[in-house]
């Protein structure tokens, strides 16, 4: 465990944020009582279902007063908060690396770094400890120029054409977004290798230019032409089972031999303990990136780990595979950010399954949820704001009715959500 606090008291209230995709980070407040109290994550991410915080308050404690005791882990893998009542009437909080398949092996002369733990005291209530979070995410952790900087406001195509695009459509839509003050476009996924819907092509990222006739720096080109900044999507730490990669390297994919590997989303995950794979992916980005215009990427993540299982680790490192893997997508990330320090990089997982202060280390603002519609994201956004700023979070005014729930809402309301006015 990354901490341990003993309280001289049981007479807590825990809070933690609870949820799944499309509505993430749902705040929950309970007794804490006698006995343990966990909040965990085993999908290889901090999740959709849990989240990697926990505060412990007074039962007299509201948004403006009272005590409150927050607790974030820095960390976008497994892990485990837990609080527990014990017979003496104290409360112990726990925190770290969730220990659920979690070996490592520390030879002579070797250390072991845990993640580090957010700690925050408040003594005026649950509102003074978010502010606290922000101040210090803000001011300490978050290191992209843009952190202090208003982010372009943009036009993603997804929901206006799904895989459905060229060169053509995403030209008429910079056309329109140009005439009403809209800063960037950014082209969502489809654009590479034989990718037409989500069954292929992840691990291909070549330019696919029988969509995009005359190849992405035309593209790029033409946009730029218009006034408007680029963007594009990435799914870096995927590979579909229909790609050039997975026939050439069908051993990079995550499996236990003998078994049949589970798809999600049609795709698996990459075994990036191996970096051969991580310089693989690294080349791939660095490639498209350095080819044209390019200033904001979105890194999507849309599936959790299984078959968790590498065949370059010998058996007494086999626990290690989880926390391995995090430290090779911040690897990924460091060398991002140290090529492209003026890239503003998103970060997503199926919306908003790896919403942590690890990424946010390497991009100042995380894609909040993949419910885009106003009022489900109000609930969202409001356990999000518990601990990590608005600036953070990122939201879009999308299409009408809601593609996710089928909502019809005002504009107004749609425009208000998304510039993080939820408590109006």
């Amino acid at each position: 465990m990354s901490c341990c606090i003993d309280f001289d008291s049981i007479d807590f209230e825990m809070i933690t944020l609870h949820g799944s995709w499309a509505r993430e980070r749902h705040i929950q407040r309970k007794k804490v009582g006698y006995g343990k109290n966990q909040t965990a994550s085993t999908r290889g991410e901090s999740g959709h279902q849990n989240h990697p915080f926990m505060a412990l308050v007074k039962p007299e404690t509201t948004e403006d007063m009272g005590e409150a005791y927050g607790f974030n882990l820095v960390y976008s893998g497994n892990f485990m908060a837990q609080a527990e009542g014990s017979q003496f009437d104290t409360t112990r909080f726990v925190m770290g690396i969730n220990p659920w398949h979690f070996r490592w092996q520390l030879k002579k002369g070797e250390s072991f770094i845990a993640p580090e733990v957010v700690m925050v005291y408040s003594n005026e209530g649950i509102g003074q400890m978010s502010r606290t979070f922000h101040d210090v995410y803000r001011q300490h952790l978050i290191r992209s120029s843009y952190k202090d900087l208003k982010r372009p406001i943009l036009i993603n195509n997804w929901e206006a054409t799904y895989f459905d695009f060229d060169t053509n459509k995403l030209l008429a839509i910079a056309d329109e977004a140009a005439k009403v003050g809209i800063e960037m476009l950014v082209m969502d996924d489809g654009w590479f290798g034989n990718r037409n819907d989500d069954n292929s092509s992840l691990g291909d990222w070549f330019v696919n230019e029988e969509k995009l006739k005359g190849g992405l720096k035309y593209l790029v080109d033409e946009v730029n032409k218009r006034g408007l900044k680029f963007g594009i999507w990435f799914e870096p730490e995927m590979i579909s089972p229909d790609s050039k990669l997975y026939e050439a390297h069908p051993d990079w994919a995550f499996h236990i031999e003998g078994r049949v590997a589970g798809l999600a989303r049609n795709q698996y995950v990459l075994d990036l303990t191996r970096p051969e794979v991580v310089d693989y992916v690294y080349g791939c980005l660095k490639n498209i990136l350095e080819s044209t215009n390019i200033t904001y990427v979105k890194w999507d993540m849309n599936r959790p780990l299984t078959d968790v299982s590498s065949c370059k680790l010998p058996a007494e490192q086999k626990g290690e595979i989880y926390h391995r893997y995090v430290l090779a997508v911040y690897e990924l990330l460091e060398r991002l950010t140290t090529d492209f320090p003026n890239l503003l990089l998103e970060g997503c997982s199926g919306g908003g399954a790896r919403f942590d202060p690890g990424m946010l280390y390497y991009s100042p603002q995380i894609w909040c949820s993949d419910d885009t519609d106003a009022i489900e994201r109000l609930e969202i956004q409001q356990g999000t704001a518990m601990m990590y700023p608005l600036s953070s979070m990122g939201a879009h005014v999308s299409d009408c009715p809601n593609h996710t729930v089928g909502r019809s809402t005002p504009f107004k309301t749609r425009g208000h959500v998304a510039c993080g006015n939820f408590w109006l």
